[in-house]
């Protein structure tokens, strides 16, 4: 019994609960005198780990799931940080139990009761966690600025960890989801092809609000140097780019986009390329979109965004 109770307490990187040690023929006096020794650790009510000392986050994770299970799930920035997806939630621990059950949290762990418990869990994992999806979806809920919200679906899209159908369906069954028609708009342009927070913002603060045309959002074009994506594509053969910081820093990546500019041109396109200061002035963009695009032959008129955009046919007509 004692070695099948020290592989367990291994596999569980050092954390144990009351229930495993009582059954390994450790008695709760036994428990409480290895406490009182330093050679054990009460981390929650009824989880131990099995030595002194700073506690590693993967065994505290054991230790909180041990406390809480086996009806219970890593959930929210937890186990987005697990998923490997985002480290910035802190250090609190939080979990998702069945609504049934009548549980407190504790010092550094959280615990949200939900009714569909069981639809939500991915319960593959040696440690329980909810589905991707739904923790994408509860934090982004959460995020305080609508951008970082945008921001979190976007790139868990781009890294195609999933997908914007995936995460609409999701959506649909969490009805009570907080902010739910912002990640629903979010998720349909991410459909359509927007891939990051810049190119959404150019979606919105440029194209829409001033009345441009709708562009076709990472075309795949085949060249000498392999497959590129354009983030927009005019049919008045105008490509506009979009660089974050991000990617864009290195000499590979300036090479990469210096090639296909001049592919593009060597086509009869002209290339746009704006960085983020299009969030500071994206009239100033829509005017040089605008006007390259009536050069080309767009017929119609940008529309100014609000009463005190400088966009319109005269400030056009004065670009071209």
């Amino acid at each position: 019994m004692e070695l099948e109770f020290d592989e367990v307490v291994r596999r569980q990187l050092g954390a144990f609960s009351r229930a495993q040690a009582n059954a390994a023929g450790i008695s709760d006096r036994s428990i409480a005198a290895r406490c009182r020794t330093g050679r054990i650790q009460r981390l929650y009510r009824g989880a131990y780990v099995d030595f002194s000392g700073p506690v590693p986050w993967e065994t505290r994770l054991w230790a909180a799931w041990l406390a809480y299970g086996p009806e219970a799930a890593l959930a929210g920035e937890t186990a987005l940080r697990q998923y490997g997806i985002d480290r910035s939630g802190g250090d609190v621990i939080r979990l998702e139990i069945p609504h049934w059950r009548r549980l407190r949290g504790a010092a550094g762990v959280v615990v949200t009761r939900t009714r569909d418990f069981a639809q939500r869990v991915l319960g593959s994992r040696e440690l329980p966690m909810v589905r991707l999806e739904v923790a994408v979806l509860t934090v982004a809920s959460r995020r305080s600025r609508p951008d970082d919200a945008a921001a979190l679906l976007l790139d868990v899209c781009r890294q195609r960890r999933t997908t914007p159908q995936r995460l609409l369906a999701e959506v649909a069954r969490m009805q009570q989801l907080p902010r739910r028609g912002l990640l629903v708009q979010v998720l349909r342009d991410a459909a359509d092809g927007v891939q990051s927070f810049l190119e959404l913002f150019y979606l919105r603060k440029v194209e829409r609000a001033h009345g441009l045309p709708a562009a076709r959002r990472q075309v795949r074009v085949a060249g000498e140097g392999g497959v590129v994506y354009r983030d927009a594509t005019y049919d008045y053969s105008l490509i506009v780019e979009l660089d974050g910081r991000a990617g864009h820093e290195d000499a590979r990546s300036r090479w990469r986009d210096m090639t296909r500019d001049n592919a593009a041109l060597m086509s009869a396109q002209a290339t746009l390329r704006f960085g983020y200061q299009i969030v500071n002035d994206p009239c100033g963009a829509a005017i040089q979109v605008a006007t390259v695009l009536r050069a080309r032959g767009w017929p119609g008129v940008p529309t100014p965004c609000c009463p005190a955009c400088p966009i319109g046919l005269g400030n056009v007509a004065h670009l071209k």
